[in-house]
C-alpha cells in the first residue's frame, strides 16, 4: 500500500485532531459553565478542566514524539512515562492499560510510540502492552483478560498485506506510518488470538 507524502500528512493531521478535539470541547464547555456561574469555579467544573488539560498535555506530548521531528534525544525512563501517561488517557480505572518496554533505547522513541498506539488501539477493556527489542527483531505484544478488537486486528493484517482500509483510515495511521518508516522490505507479521496479539517486526 503506497501513500504519497500528502496523503500521509492528511492521515496524521486527521488522527491528531480527532484525538484532541473532544477534550478541547470539554474545556470550552467548562468555560461556558463558569460564565453561567458568575465566573465561580465549582468542584465539578474544576474536575472537567483538570481532566481535559491533563489529557491534552499527555496526548500532545506523545504525538510530538510519534509524529514529530528530532525525537531521539529523550531518556528511556522519560519515554516510558510519556507513553504511560498517554495510555492513562484511555479507558477507565477499572480497565487500565499497563506498559512494559524491554531493550529500548532513546533512538527508537518514535518507533516505540507508534508501537504503543498500535497496541492500545486493539484493547477494548484494558490490558498489557509490551514493546521489546533484541538483536533480531522488535515485537509488539498485547494481552488482556478480555477480548481484543477483532475487526481492528483484521484491518492491521490487511494493511500488512498492502490492502488499504476502506473506512476511517486515519485511525490506523500508526501502523501505516510505522510501515512507511521501516520500508516495505522489513518483514512484519501478526499472530493473534481472542485476547492476545503479537506483531513481529524484522
Amino acid at each position: 500500500m503506497i501513500n504519497n507524502n500528502t496523503e500521509l500528512a492528511e492521515m496524521i493531521s486527521t488522527r491528531i485532531s480527532h484525538d484532541l478535539i473532544g477534550n478541547i470541547g470539554a474545556l470550552s464547555s467548562a468555560l461556558e459553565l463558569m460564565k453561567e456561574n458568575n465566573d465561580e469555579l465549582d468542584e465539578g467544573t474544576r474536575n472537567i478542566i483538570n481532566t481535559a488539560t491533563n489529557t491534552l498535555k499527555a496526548r500532545q506530548t506523545f504525538f510530538r514524539i510519534a509524529f514529530g521531528l528530532d525525537t531521539k534525544n529523550i531518556e528511556t525512563e522519560e519515554l516510558k512515562n510519556i507513553c504511560q501517561d498517554y495510555l492513562s488517557t484511555f479507558g477507565s480505572r477499572a480497565y487500565p492499560l499497563s506498559l512494559e518496554l524491554l531493550g529500548i533505547s532513546s533512538s527508537l522513541a518514535k518507533f516505540v510510540c507508534l508501537s504503543v498506539m498500535i497496541g492500545a488501539e486493539v484493547c477494548i477493556r484494558g490490558g498489557n502492552i509490551k514493546v521489546s527489542v533484541n538483536q533480531n527483531n522488535m515485537t509488539i505484544g498485547v494481552k488482556s483478560e478480555y477480548n481484543l478488537s477483532a475487526p481492528k486486528i483484521e484491518v492491521y493484517k490487511n494493511i500488512l498485506q498492502d490492502i488499504r482500509p476502506q473506512d476511517n483510515i486515519s485511525q490506523y495511521v500508526q501502523l501505516i506510518y510505522l510501515r512507511e518508516l521501516l520500508g516495505q522490505d522489513v518483514a512484519m507479521k501478526i499472530n493473534a488470538t481472542d485476547n492476545s496479539l503479537e506483531l513481529i517486526i524484522g
